[in-house]
């Protein structure tokens, strides 16, 4: 009798140890973004982790922007600053159009009520990368606009739309 409850004890003890493993590989697998097809979909908190880096990385631009370039004159005794004001009004633009996508898709949860100002961000979001890019030489301006691109790649890949360049 005691053999019969100790075996039964020892099976039961096995079977746990054997199954615990195969619940929480379910549990992980069920909490992937998984595409039986390959492609490389993308989560939503990317989405609304790439909106809200459009939003900071266009505020720092602007900021970028508005400081201006220093040109010194006459060996330093006079300075001239310059601010691009048309690019100042695109980064604007911009922001707000990323603005309006931030309340079309409610932070990133409605997608597929927001596929227009989706689009919007990325015209615009490749229109000031095209013109900026060749207008300053700032490296702090270049890099804030690499990562407004990757933004903008992760933004296109969610509502699946092409980023003409």
């Amino acid at each position: 009798m005691r053999r019969n409850i100790l075996a039964r004890l020892i099976l039961t003890a096995v079977v746990l140890i054997l199954a615990l493993p195969i619940v929480t590989t379910a549990q992980d697998y069920n909490r992937q973004d998984y595409n039986r097809y390959g492609y490389d979909r993308t989560d939503r908190r990317d989405v609304q982790q790439a909106i809200r880096q459009l939003d900071m990385s266009s505020a720092r631009l602007e900021n970028d922007l508005n400081y201006g370039r220093t040109r010194r004159v006459f060996g330093g005794i006079f300075q001239f600053r310059t601010v691009d004001t048309g690019a100042i009004d695109q980064v604007r633009e911009f922001r707000r159009a990323v603005r309006d996508l931030r309340m079309a898709s409610r932070g990133g949860f409605a997608l597929g009520s927001s596929v227009d100002e989706a689009r919007m961000v990325l015209d615009r979001g490749i229109q000031l990368d095209r013109d900026l890019r060749l207008r300053t030489g700032n490296g702090s301006v270049d890099a804030e606009l690499a990562e407004i691109r990757s933004s903008l790649h992760v933004i296109a890949d969610a509502y699946d739309l092409r980023i003409p360049y």
